[in-house]
């Protein structure tokens, strides 16, 4: 095979981790590859370190930016891009050596525009390991992949290969969190069938305590609050249970929203966001699927929610502490 396959990268203060992210990606089997690093506004080494890689092999582009957001880096890399497939990978995370061997030729094998794999997490696998079982995949036909993505809340677009015909004027919004969401929803809506490979050969780095993910909740994250509407919205044509699941989805997003500020409640001192999240989750929430946490926002005042929610976090951290004496007896 001699594709050429373009992998995308926007780097954003991640010293401590940039080195490990591109050693992965160079190191794959598969050789043919157009490596673009997006540099997005970097204060710390991060962005010199790209430049370093650059002058090694010549399979790296870099490409220095004002500071915008993931976002904006992916749309140049995808702009940028010249290969017949394209990738994502972020920064702070790596992949295995055979993964985008192995996603080349399954999409190859069963002419398929997208091909997703499953990923593991930093803590528990090795940095440079194969796995040791045979890779294989399976077809799944549209609505399959619906399901099983919306269930997992896999919409992240760093676990595809994608080829470029599905990616033509296609582009991610700008400044919005979660923009994985629409992307992924709005090409699931597009093809027929998805390649996917259950063997993990994407690690996820849960160890990065400084990404935008996992930040403190703040007033910003606020505007991906629309995600979990649009896949209820892109969802109506298809048959009930998923419907249901994208507006458990949508349920469990604005919880996350509603709870992060409940817990700071000087972001919302006037209580109107809330207040818009409540009217949207009475007009999602069926009351014949019971779930305590939206069942417990939409009938309970704010100040008595709060009580309620810190009470709960408190219940849950102490039967976490006395498993764990129980696991250490």
């Amino acid at each position: 095979m001699n594709i050429l396959i373009s992998i995308i990268v926007p780097v954003y203060n991640v010293e401590k981790f940039i080195d490990r992210c591109i050693q992965s990606i160079l190191n794959q089997t598969y050789k043919n590859l157009e490596i673009i690093l997006i540099n997005d506004g970097s204060t710390d080494e991060s962005g010199s370190i790209c430049d370093q890689y650059a002058l090694k092999d010549n399979r790296v582009v870099v490409y220095h930016i004002v500071n915008g957001g993931s976002s904006i880096a992916r749309n140049l890399g995808l702009k940028k891009s010249r290969g017949e497939y394209i990738g994502f990978v972020d920064s702070d995370d790596w992949v295995k050596p055979n993964m985008f061997n192995e996603l080349l030729k399954f999409a190859l094998e069963n002419d398929l525009k997208v091909v997703e794999t499953n990923f593991t997490t930093s803590h528990i696998t090795e940095e440079n390991s194969i796995p040791e079982n045979p890779v294989g995949g399976r077809i799944e036909e549209r609505i399959i992949a619906l399901k099983r993505i919306i269930s997992n809340t896999g919409f992240s677009v760093w676990r595809r290969l994608y080829h470029r015909s599905i990616l033509k004027n296609r582009f991610f919004i700008e400044n919005v969190l979660h923009q994985d969401v629409y992307y992924t929803i709005d090409i699931l809506n597009e093809i027929s069938y998805l390649g996917y490979i259950e063997i993990p050969l994407y690690v996820y780095n849960d160890q990065n305590l400084t990404s935008v993910i996992r930040s403190n909740y703040s007033i910003k994250k606020l505007n991906s609050i629309n995600a979990g509407s649009y896949v209820v919205e892109n969802t109506l044509q298809y048959n009930d249970e998923i419907q249901d699941l994208a507006k458990q989805y949508l349920l469990e997003f604005l919880t996350y929203h509603y709870d992060g500020l409940t817990r700071n409640n000087e972001l919302d001192k006037a209580g109107k966001h809330r207040k818009n999240i409540r009217k949207i989750m009475k007009k999602n929430y069926d009351s014949s699927k019971f779930n305590v946490y939206p069942y417990a926002i939409i009938n309970l005042p704010p100040i008595i929610y709060r009580i309620f929610l810190l009470t709960n976090k408190k219940r849950i951290k102490i039967q976490r502490e006395i498993l764990q004496v129980f696991k250490n007896v």
